[in-house]
């Protein structure tokens, strides 16, 4: 789900994990019927797993097929990047437009300012960053902003984010979600609130969980902002264990140890959270709790619904459910969002929402990545008269 998160993982540039043990709230003992809250808490859940997805604009501005499209990815070996990325050159291609897309490569080499630069020596039309944030190619974007050329962001956080604080915007406009979370702030952290939520209804508000923490990058910030916020309305929990983490920690090993620390630790978790079903693989979390014997007495919540984690999932294998919203959809509301800059139109709310999926919610069939249930292209296609 998270492309500037997948791609920062690969990067590995940060400072070094760390760890802080405490509670998410007061830890007091009550049966789970009378749990304070649980009741609200399920409700929400069961909106989650329907997923709080609307209509993408069935009308847009007429365009025009003379576009040359510049799209800079965070890093094509990340299937979190080179998914969207894919998205959105075939949206673009529908309109007639010319795309080249451009390998970030993580940001190795000063690499997203080295294709920015390069869209605006060959005189693009209009650039579409999928997860590049604002402050890792920020020279990059001013260049593109003093040439003229429309930037639209998708998964990308421009530089007057709260997050960031790093100078006034430099896009010309990020794509935008829903009514009800249309910002990437807002939307992760309705994902979030939405693990909190799995977890406290699937620990019949019991929980006790280790929660691994990116904050090492702004989508890691946002998204447990809105998981910290929703575990607090469980008074019967706790967040036993906080392991903060940089990118560096999952390219050298430390996260890995953290959690497996962690679990020895408090042998009482039953429950986890991280960022990226990326990282439950490539950093061994999942066979950390494989190790320790607990795939069926610790559920483990990630997030984009890879088919590897998803066959995880039915082998009840280290990871349990995921909250994530559809990559791909966000990559054709990038493009829609890009034709309205054009036009000199508003942007509008693009329809990606959040959904839950489980063992028995929304599970992706057998080899396929997660995608949500809405027939979004056609939607699109239509809007545009394509």
């Amino acid at each position: 789900m998270l492309a500037g998160a997948l791609a920062l993982v690969a990067a590995g540039c940060g400072s070094s994990a760390s760890s802080s043990g405490g509670n998410a709230n007061s830890g007091a003992s009550a049966s789970a019927s009378s749990a304070p809250g649980l009741t609200a808490i399920n409700s929400a859940l069961q909106q989650y797993y329907k997923g709080t997805f609307a209509s993408p604009p069935t009308t847009a501005p007429a365009h025009t097929s003379n576009v040359k499209l510049w799209i800079i990815s965070c890093g094509q070996a990340s299937a979190g990047c080179a998914g969207p990325v894919a998205a959105a050159k075939t949206a673009a291609e529908k309109l007639g437009w010319t795309v080249n897309v451009f390998d970030g490569n993580f940001g190795v080499g000063d690499a997203y300012n080295a294709g920015l630069r390069q869209a605006v020596a060959a005189h693009a039309t209009a650039i579409i960053t999928v997860g590049v944030d604002c402050n890792l190619g920020k020279t990059g974007y001013l260049a593109a902003k003093a040439a003229g050329i429309a930037v639209v962001g998708a998964n990308s956080f421009d530089c007057n984010d709260p997050a960031l604080h790093d100078g006034p915007a430099l896009f010309s406009a990020t794509t935008q979600y829903t009514t009800q979370a249309p910002t990437p702030a807002a939307t992760l952290e309705e994902v979030g609130k939405a693990k909190a939520d799995w977890i406290i209804s699937h620990t019949n508000a019991k929980a006790q969980v280790i929660n691994l923490n990116f904050s090492g990058i702004t989508g890691g910030i946002y998204t447990n902002q809105g998981f910290v916020s929703e575990m607090a309305k469980c008074t019967t929990c706790k967040i036993v264990k906080t392991i903060n983490f940089t990118p560096s920690d999952t390219s050298d090993g430390v996260l890995k140890q953290e959690f497996a620390s962690a679990l020895a630790q408090y042998p009482e978790a039953n429950a986890g959270t991280v960022l990226s079903d990326g990282i439950i693989i490539q950093d061994g979390l999942a066979q950390a709790i494989q190790s320790d014997g607990r795939t069926k007495t610790f559920a483990l919540v990630g997030e984009e619904g890879y088919a590897t984690n998803v066959q995880m999932v039915k082998n009840e294998g280290g990871e349990d459910a995921g909250a994530t919203y559809d990559s791909n959809w966000l990559s054709w509301g990038a493009v829609d969002t890009m034709i309205r800059v054009l036009a000199h139109k508003p942007i509008v709310d693009e329809g990606m929402g959040v959904q839950v999926w489980d063992l028995t919610h929304n599970l992706p069939t057998a080899g396929t990545n997660y995608g949500a249930p809405v027939d979004y292209q056609k939607i699109y296609e239509k809007a545009w008269g394509v």
